[in-house]
């Protein structure tokens, strides 16, 4: 039963750190971050780490302003 669980959390925890730095990288080209200090500053991994709460906002930014 604990190898189930472990092997479940090493997944989640892969996919929404992965499914993170992807969401980090997407959202720091559409807000025209700086590219070669943004991806190591602190609010960067902030954004990797808090992607779903940073989601909503984005998204309402992308439906309101689009690709402007």
């Amino acid at each position: 039963m604990a190898k189930r669980t472990d092997r479940f959390l090493s997944a989640f925890a892969a996919f929404y750190l992965i499914f993170g730095l992807l969401f980090a990288i997407a959202y720091a080209i559409y807000y025209r971050w700086e590219v070669p200090f943004a991806y190591f500053s602190p609010g960067f991994f902030a954004v990797v780490f808090t992607w779903p709460f940073q989601a909503i906002g984005f998204i309402n930014d992308l439906l309101y302003y689009g690709l402007a």
